[in-house]
């Protein structure tokens, strides 16, 4: 009796058994694995688009950059910014530096997909946006650090590359300008390429701006040969001119230039090299919103930047008013300087908003 018990048990585990490997599904339900992704162009498409939300905009302030308030332009709500003020001491941790290796992680991830993928010239513009994204992140880096650990695979908790040491500034540059020219050469033209999505143009006025900057740097720091990134930057916006993908934006006469940012068409105006969409009601958290807030309030020292209108620096033109009252000084100036900065007693309608509510910008 006892056998025939043990016999029928061992009969039910082997049924058991059998079933579980014909039956069974090892495909996870609850998350997207890499055997299952990345296997079309919208897979990459999806990928990329993450970017977009998390790598154009600085997220610590309302999903808008304001790294102006590092400068002696700009200033936040509350205080003058620690790095403007030469009172920033470095912290154990920062969200500058996080954010920017999570999304150069990211990054490396979708460049690795693309460079082994089967699909090729399908997923060749989304490659193209992971080397831009990736050369945008270390670029910030650059800026802000210096020399940083170059890390340009995806690493595991336990990879000894974690702990990679800082590489020089020059070896940072190397690898920004290498990663643009991949983009450059990946992106399609802007007559082709989808409206919102980066193109060859605007990675090239990137690269542009990349090396003006250092090369600047290199200058009034005597280091290294700063003509090379300048005569780089030099041919960079070369090529974004000559291709004739941009013009000045004159759809709003005088005022253009503030309807650049903030007009509902301003995506698709001609000036427009990168942008990000939002909506009323929907995503509002943008440039014009954040300003709105008093995220980003200029400085003296940024209105007297602006010339007069006669093409003059206020020190050197004779229509320059002063300052006897708190409007004047925005008397015979460039437009483009009561477009950006909010004049004293006049009203203003704050974009997040359909209908008409209009702020007073007082004089403080």
């Amino acid at each position: 009796m006892k056998m025939i018990k043990f016999s029928f048990f061992i009969l039910v585990v082997f049924i058991s058994v059998v079933g579980c490997k014909k039956d069974l599904d090892l495909t996870p339900q609850s998350e997207i694995t890499d055997p299952a992704y990345w296997q079309t162009a919208n897979d990459f498409r999806l990928a990329a688009n993450w970017f977009y939300n998390q790598t154009l905009p600085d997220p610590r302030y309302y999903g808008t950059n304001n790294n102006d308030n590092m400068s002696d332009i700009a200033f936040g709500q509350s205080s003058i910014d620690p790095v403007s003020s030469g009172t920033y001491v470095p912290a154990e941790q920062d969200d500058n530096w996080d954010s920017a290796y999570s999304s150069i992680r990211n990054a490396n991830k979708l460049i690795a997909e693309g460079v082994s993928s089967a699909l090729k010239t399908d997923v060749q513009p989304f490659l193209g946006e992971g080397y831009f994204f990736r050369a945008f992140d270390y670029f910030n880096l650059l800026k802000l650090y210096g020399g940083v650990p170059i890390i340009n695979k995806v690493l595991l908790p336990t990879d000894s590359a974690v702990f990679t040491a800082r590489a020089s500034r020059d070896v940072v540059m190397d690898s920004i300008l290498s990663d643009l020219d991949n983009a450059i050469a990946d992106l399609p033209a802007k007559p082709v390429a989808e409206t919102g999505r980066i193109c060859k143009e605007a990675a090239q006025a990137f690269k542009a701006r990349v090396c003006l900057f250092e090369g600047t740097w290199r200058k009034f720091h005597a280091s290294g040969d700063a003509n090379v990134l300048l005569d780089q930057a030099v041919a960079a916006a070369k090529a974004v001119i000559d291709s004739k993908s941009y013009v000045l934006y004159q759809g709003k006469g005088d005022a253009s230039y503030r309807y650049m940012f903030i007009d509902n068409t301003s995506m698709n105006d001609p000036e427009t090299i990168i942008s990000k969409k939002y909506r009323t009601n929907i995503n509002v958290n943008g440039w014009a919103y954040g300003v709105s807030w008093g995220n980003l309030n200029p400085t003296k020292a940024a209105a007297d930047m602006y010339l007069c209108n006669d093409g003059l620096p206020i020190d050197k033109s004779p229509l320059f008013k002063g300052y006897d009252s708190c409007r004047s000084e925005f008397y015979n100036r460039d437009l483009r300087m009561a477009q950006s900065l909010l004049i004293p007693a006049t009203k203003v309608i704050r974009p997040q908003y359909d209908s008409y509510r209009p702020q007073v910008a007082w004089d403080g």
